[in-house]
């Protein structure tokens, strides 16, 4: 990588040699682990050089697909990949630049989620492995293919053969990512004590050079759903300590402040959800100077299609140009012949003219323009002043809104712990037996009064619910109220009427699918 950086830029190549240095340098970014756009025009002169015939207009494709890809372009990056693996099929012995667009298309297929396609990919993609290494990140990929196709035991079988040819390849990155995965499929199933086990194990095997947030972060939930909150705090600390994904540090604050909320720690609450906010200000700039980035590429790949077209309108209105030049020669060549002196005076006459017209006009047109200049800058000014103004004026506005609705907020729940059936519940969650089955749980007319009280206090928080899900059902809200006011998994299960927490995460599993 540092070799083909260091290329001086005055170095004269041909265009076969251009083009592979393209490869060649669009190859070593990908496996640093670099972004590819840098790269763009590069594979672009590949892509003008090479034929459908070779084989190195498919690796191009590959290339060029990845690079659409980072750039959220998923039309354009599907259609390079396909089209790569037309070229590919000519070349059967290259099963390795195979493997790449086979995986590269499964994983665009599956993002768009298009489950199906990319379920096929997937296949295609095992039959091109020869290594151990191979087949087990083929077999990870259809392992997730089923797991979002609600064949969980598919899924998990496909993980541990996974997990089992990455282990004989000795491959540690392989083995943690595939243990992470078998660790957070146990733990929606609520084996927490089994995903336990494959998280440490994920967390063992993790390379030095690796970053251990997003790991920190699952044994920390594992933890906070087997209740044990101090173990929770601090690998959710550790996740918060080695996070560089501004995103995962924002979902990891927001998770503490639940814990410190639940704790009675009002002071930690607040102060981490300050940081959260001020993350997720963050984000929001973040996101906005992407968009931009994904819009220039939009337009320079536009350009570049408006160029090819216009390069073709040029040499047809050359070809024209030239036929109709030649033609007025031959009629110049005549009329020079029969009146040259004539025919010299009367131009000279009319370019003299014409360009004292010009120069009056140029002198017009720079005062009218020096004029307008004055005036933009005076109404820019103006407009500046008038902005920071409005500025000021919305960030007041703002501020006062954001305080009446946590007065709201804090006023809803106040009106909520003073009523019969809060009291109710609390004293349920408190409740401690030593069998599942001995414990107590609200009776349909108490459930019934809990709906009635919720519904009514929350009436505005539930009305904006349910106009982005329409589908939700008055037992979903319910379960949302609850869980907005902070009550624990089995707390909001007792409240339905079951013992154990199963039937709840049925519930959110359905409600997530429908909220997506």
């Amino acid at each position: 990588m540092r070799l083909l950086e260091a290329l001086p830029a005055t170095t004269e190549l041909t265009r076969r040699e251009s083009a592979r240095y393209a490869l060649l340098l669009a190859q070593a970014t990908d496996k640093c682990e670099k972004p590819l756009l840098p790269c763009d025009s590069l594979l672009d002169v590949a892509l003008d050089y090479y034929d459908d015939d070779e084989r190195e207009r498919a690796v191009a494709l590959l290339y060029k697909g990845r690079l659409e890809v980072e750039m959220e372009q998923s039309e354009r990056a599907i259609g390079f990949l396909l089209e790569g693996l037309e070229i590919i099929k000519k070349f059967p012995q290259d099963i390795e630049t195979r493997k790449y667009l086979f995986s590269s298309l499964g994983n665009e297929y599956f993002d768009a989620r298009l489950y199906e396609k990319a379920g096929k990919a997937y296949q295609e993609l095992y039959k091109c492995c020869t290594t151990d290494k191979d087949k087990s990140i083929a077999l990870n990929s259809l392992a997730s293919f089923y797991a979002v196709t609600e064949k969980e035991d598919s899924a998990l079988i496909l993980q541990c053969k996974a997990l089992e040819y990455a282990q004989i390849s000795k491959d540690s990155a392989m083995i943690a990512t595939i243990a992470l995965n078998l660790s957070v499929e146990y733990s929606s199933k609520e084996a927490n004590d089994t995903a336990l086990y494959y998280a440490r194990m994920s967390l063992q095997w993790l390379p030095g050079n690796k970053n251990r947030s997003d790991y920190h972060a699952n044994i920390g939930n594992i933890f906070l759903d087997k209740e044990e909150r101090d173990s929770a705090i601090y690998y959710i600390n550790k996740k918060i300590e080695d996070s560089t994904n501004i995103k995962g540090r924002a979902n990891a604050l927001l998770n503490l402040s639940y814990i410190k909320e639940e704790q009675g720690d009002y002071q930690a609450t607040t102060e981490l959800l300050y940081q959260f906010v001020d993350i997720i200000d963050s984000i929001y700039f973040t996101e906005q100077s992407n968009k931009i980035q994904q819009l220039i590429h939009k337009y320079d790949s536009q350009t570049k299609v408006k160029e090819e077209q216009f390069k073709g309108q040029k040499k047809l209105r050359t070809a024209i140009a030239c036929f109709t030049f030649c033609c007025f020669l031959i009629a110049l060549f005549y009329q020079h012949r029969i009146n040259k002196r004539k025919r010299l005076q009367l131009i000279n006459e009319q370019n003299l003219k014409q360009a004292q017209e010009k120069l009056t006009s140029l002198e017009t047109t720079i005062e009218e323009s020096h004029r307008i200049v004055v005036l933009l800058q005076r109404e820019h000014s103006t407009l500046i002043q008038e902005k920071e103004k409005n500025n000021q004026e919305i960030q007041e506005r703002e501020n006062q809104i954001k305080k009446l609705k946590e007065e709201k907020l804090a006023l809803r729940n106040w009106l909520f712990k003073q009523s019969d059936i809060y009291k109710k519940i609390i004293k349920l969650s408190k409740q401690n037996v030593s069998s599942k089955k001995e414990r107590s749980v609200l009776t349909d007319a108490e459930l019934k009064k809990l709906k009635e009280t919720v519904l009514d206090i929350y009436t505005d928080y539930i009305a904006g619910i349910k106009v982005q899900y329409p589908k939700l059902t008055d037992e979903d809200l319910l379960f949302l109220c609850l869980d907005e006011i902070g009550f624990s998994s089995q707390t909001i299960s007792l409240c339905f009427g079951n013992i154990d927490t199963h039937v709840l995460a049925q519930r959110k599993y359905r409600m997530k699918k429908e909220r997506m």
